[in-house]
């Protein structure tokens, strides 16, 4: 994975999870907004897993190809 591309969809994870956490502090449990958003969390999150395993595998590739 290019380096560009695992910074901007780290960008994008990290806003997603940033911008859904201040809204959840905000909106009312049990209201539809408060699920999207919370979905929007869980997005968020899996986005930023799958981008972190993808580098650590991509580093470790590249360790074994050198030695």
């Amino acid at each position: 994975m290019p380096p560009a591309v695992g910074r901007v969809a780290l960008g994008w994870a990290a806003f997603l999870v940033l911008a859904s956490v201040v809204l959840l502090l905000t909106l009312t449990p049990g209201t539809p907004e408060f699920v999207i958003t919370l979905f929007t969390l869980c997005i968020g999150l899996f986005l930023g897993l799958i981008v972190v395993a993808a580098v650590v595998l991509t580093r470790r590739r590249g360790k074994r190809e050198d030695v």
